[in-house]
This record gives C-alpha cells, sequence and structure tokens, in this order.
C-alpha cells in the first residue's frame, strides 16, 4: 500500500509545475497554482487522522482517500480542459498525501509490541520508498502536455491502493473475531484466574485488537 501511494505521491510533487506549465500558464503562476492544492491535501491530512483515531476506521479511510486520488488521476488522464484538470489535481493531492498519513500509523496502530513497531515501521520504508523510482519515471517530456500514461498508471495504483485496505481490513477484522474466540474460551476455562488469561492470548496481551 506505501508503494502504491509513493507512485503517486512521489510524481505529483515533482511533475505538477510542468502539468500546469502544460495546461497553458507561465511558469511563475505554475509554481503559485501548486500551492491551493497542498493546501487542501494539508487540511485533509489533519481531518482524516482525526476522523480515523476518533473513529479507529482508518482503513476505511484510506479507501475512500484512495479513491478520491483515483479519480483526479483518473480525469488528468481523460479530460483536456484547463479548468476542469486544475480542479482534478486538487481531487488527486486531497487523496494521495492524507492517505500516506493514515498508512503510516496504521501500521504502528496493529503492532502489540515496541519490536513489532519498530520492525514493522522499517519493513514498511525499504518497500514503499521504492515507490518514488517509478514514479519520478512516469512523466517523459516527449508525453506532454498531457502525460496519459503517468496518469493513467497513478490512478491504476490509488486504486490498486484502495482494494489492497479493503483486503486488509477484512484481515484484521477476522483476526479479532478470532482473538474474541480465544479470549471466551481463556475466560470460560480460567475463570477468575487474570495472569493465566493474559498468557494465554499470546504476546500482544488479554484484551489486544486491531484497529480496523
Amino acid at each position: 500500500m506505501y508503494f502504491s501511494c509513493n507512485v503517486s505521491f512521489a510524481s505529483l510533487p515533482v511533475f505538477l509545475p510542468t502539468i500546469l506549465t502544460g495546461m497553458g500558464y507561465s511558469n511563475i503562476n505554475a509554481q503559485g497554482l501548486t500551492a491551493p492544492p497542498y493546501f487542501l491535501s494539508f487540511i485533509f491530512c489533519i481531518l482524516t487522522t482525526y476522523i480515523a483515531d476518533r473513529t479507529k476506521q482508518r482503513g476505511l479511510m484510506i479507501i475512500f482517500l484512495s479513491l478520491v486520488g483515483g479519480t483526479g488521476y483518473i480525469i488528468l488522464a481523460t479530460v483536456q480542459s484547463t479548468g476542469v484538470r486544475y480542479f482534478a489535481i486538487f481531487l488527486a493531492a486531497a487523496g494521495i498525501f492524507p492517505a500516506i498519513s493514515n498508512i503510516l500509523p496504521w501500521v504502528l496502530n496493529n503492532q502489540g509490541t515496541d519490536t513489532k513497531r519498530g520492525t514493522g515501521i522499517a519493513i514498511l520504508q525499504m518497500v514503499g520508498q521504492c515507490g518514488p523510482v517509478l514514479g519520478t519515471r512516469l512523466y517523459p517530456s516527449n508525453e506532454g502536455p498531457f502525460y496519459v500514461k503517468g496518469m493513467a498508471v497513478c490512478s491504476a495504483f490509488m486504486f490498486f491502493n484502495a482494494l489492497l485496505a479493503l483486503i486488509l481490513r477484512q484481515y484484521l477484522a477476522w483476526q479479532n473475531k478470532q482473538a474474541d474466540i480465544r479470549e471466551a474460551a481463556v475466560t470460560t476455562a480460567m475463570e477468575g484466574d487474570e495472569k493465566a488469561g493474559v498468557v494465554a492470548v499470546e504476546n500482544e496481551g488479554f484484551g489486544y485488537r486491531n484497529i480496523l
């Protein structure tokens, strides 16, 4: 998921001024017009992570954001109208950056020990940071000004990210149900023996559940 988002994440900031220049704006104006989409994505980063924390539904938030970002890239790949394409940049920025802001804590939320959290974030970075290697090569100058192939690839990765988030969320929900079954068995068999219950539910501790 982090790799998929990073393909789009790396390409948008690098080539956004080029994309805007291709829409007919001067270099100075193109640089200035990159600011509003980034500001919107900043607001969405704060808002969506807060909502996900409060509702404990980070997976659904990532799915929603990935669909928003993917839709923005579809518009960029298929529409040539300047106003519509600029609006699509807002959708792309409001989907990609907040999606990453939710993926990172989702990894940490669902690791039951400090060792797992440290290992998980290291693996995430090693795999995910390969995404920019692809993302920064999707916009060769000979495909301008619309860069249809690059936009289509980024859109595909964002929709793929939504699918992965849905699959992972279902798997984590299944793990939670299995934990419910194990703890119910422990409670029944060891009623009144709190220590036995804690030891019996792996190393995350009694009552640990994944954040969906």
